[in-house]
């Protein structure tokens, strides 16, 4: 039997502006980090890229600055692969 849990994972964000004006808009999001040698995360791929990683010395935090033109939209993907143990708990995400 498999003792590691792999997992790739893909996350989207939708951005959508409704009024009739461009907006500059800031999105704050975040990969994850292992705080343990048990649990990796690897090959992150982020497009579009943020304007800052690391946000505020905050690791895994991003930032991306936005202009959406009127009711124009824009999509964010995260995906990552997450590799940890069978027998160890993951939190903070919903797996």
């Amino acid at each position: 039997k498999r003792q590691t849990i792999i997992r790739d994972l893909v996350f989207k964000i939708t951005i959508e502006n409704l009024t009739d004006r461009s907006k500059d808009v800031r999105i704050l999001d975040s990969v994850p980090v292992s705080k343990t040698d048990k649990i990796e995360v690897k090959n992150i791929k982020i497009d579009p890229r943020p304007a800052e990683k690391n946000y505020q010395d905050k690791e895994g935090v991003m930032l991306w600055e936005i202009n959406l033109a009127p009711k124009d939209n824009r999509e964010i993907k995260i995906q990552y692969t997450l590799t940890y143990p069978k027998d160890t708990s993951i939190s903070g995400l919903n797996l």
